[in-house]
């Protein structure tokens, strides 16, 4: 019974850690202690003794509800779950071997990512019969298919990225062949209660009206996750943590450089300074509308942001988002008083202002964050604002809301990106990867 009662925690908290709940093995331990107290047969109690030794915070406990009401299940739903996981994935298997069979030229396969050739998979037949079509009429000497075999292989890549723009994201079987989910039920669950694949995976600009809630319920828990981030410094202690020479020599000058008293420093938690910038021209205006409904949840437990949106010019709107208003009435009044909202872009305008309009912002403590397809006027002047801002503060992180493989075709984003860690960001799946491993290391 004992081993049986490990077995199912380790498996459980395997599943939090998927969800996002980092569940660490003192904490493990100290749940099955917490077990031992109460009657293990009162489920209300077992799910109370480890959510108390497992949960951090409120946006955690939803999720640990979730995940231990379907895992301490009957035994008879168990089985059901891993038949359910194991057809889908036999159903996924075949869907990629027909993929490999399909896209294949003069009987050697494409050399395609496996998320492509499932993509493929799921088209409507006619689509597929157009992709296998042109393959079919695709013929050159064999003497040069190893140089007409990238431009093949760009085609029909090409082909897939428009119908998945005009489609939509795909079924997804993204735990398809990992070895970390081998336990179907594990699997199971996790695949169910994982963020909506639907919408956590959609081009934001396609995101429709009725997801919207889940998508403001997203967005709350991405913004509390960066508020969380913390950044260290040294400060005076009383405690003995390190030795601070400098002042302890100084200290210590009346006594003819004897050293007889000591001073110590120690780290200092210190949220980070943030300054946000974000593009509202007409190409950006949909992503801006969820950039700004994460700044409004940002800056509601962060003190220390500075938000700015900008098109052909920049505008402060940190004011918006001190009122506390509902956001809906937030972004209203944004658009409404906003002058440049929906215009061209011209960057080099927006950074020259933010130097020399907010000089004070820019710190060696400010991480500057820019939300931006890079698309601009007089690049060349907007390269060298970006410059001048890369002197003034700690770091640049660039959101970019094209996909990463058309970067290469975009002279702007091969100039931006050299002052810049730049990342691609056009799904709320991008932003919360950037977060969790850029803020959150």
């Amino acid at each position: 019974m004992q081993n049986y009662i490990e077995n199912s925690i380790a498996r459980f908290v395997h599943i939090l850690r998927h969800l996002g709940i980092q569940v660490s093995i003192l904490e493990t331990i100290t749940s099955l202690q917490a077990l031992a107290l109460v009657d293990i047969l009162n489920r209300h109690h077992v799910k109370m003794a480890l959510s108390a030794t497992m949960v951090k915070n409120r946006d955690q406990q939803e999720i640990f509800d979730q995940a231990f009401e379907s895992f301490f299940v009957a035994p008879e739903i168990k089985k059901e779950q891993e038949q359910v996981w194991e057809e889908k994935q036999a159903e996924g298997q075949r869907l990629l071997e027909e993929a490999e069979t399909d896209l294949a030229y003069k009987g050697e396969t494409l050399d395609l990512t496996e998320k492509e050739k499932l993509y493929y998979a799921q088209l409507p037949e006619e689509e597929k019969r157009k992709i296998r079509e042109y393959l079919s009429a695709s013929s050159v000497p064999d003497d040069r298919y190893d140089r007409f075999k990238p431009t093949l292989e760009y085609q029909v890549r090409g082909s897939l990225r428009y119908w998945k723009q005009r489609l939509g994201e795909a079924e997804d079987y993204h735990h398809l062949g990992d070895p970390e989910m081998d336990d179907p039920v594990i699997a199971s669950i996790v695949d169910e209660l994982s963020e909506d694949s639907s919408i956590l995976y959609e081009d934001m600009k396609r995101i429709g009206e009725r997801d919207l809630p889940k998508v403001t319920n997203m967005l709350k828990r991405l913004s509390r996750k960066l508020a969380t981030m913390i950044s260290r410094r040294y400060r005076m202690s009383k405690k003995a943590v390190k030795l601070d020479l400098r002042r302890s020599i100084k200290a210590n000058v009346r006594y003819g450089g004897a050293i007889f008293k000591l001073h110590y420093k120690q780290k200092r938690i210190q949220k980070p300074k943030v300054l946000l910038i974000c593009d509202v021209s007409g190409s950006m205006s949909r992503y801006a509308a969820f950039v700004i409904q994460f700044i409004y949840g940002l800056s509601a437990v962060m003190k220390n942001i500075e938000s700015f949106i900008f098109a052909e010019e920049l505008e402060h709107v940190s004011a918006f988002f001190d009122t506390r208003q509902p956001f809906e009435d937030t972004m209203v009044k944004l658009i409404g008083k906003s002058r440049i909202w929906g215009k061209g872009t011209n960057m080099g305008n927006a950074l020259y202002a933010l130097r020399e309009q907010y000089p004070l912002l820019l710190t060696s403590n400010t991480v500057v964050i820019i939300v931006s397809d890079t698309k601009t006027l007089e690049i060349d002047f907007a390269e060298d604002e970006l410059i001048k801002l890369k002197r003034s503060v700690k770091d640049i992180l660039w959101l970019n809301t094209l996909p990463q493989d058309e970067w290469k075709n975009v002279p702007s984003v091969q100039k931006f990106k050299r002052y810049s860690q730049m990342y691609e960001c056009y799904t709320l799946a991008h932003l919360e990867r950037i977060i969790r491993t850029q803020f959150l290391r």
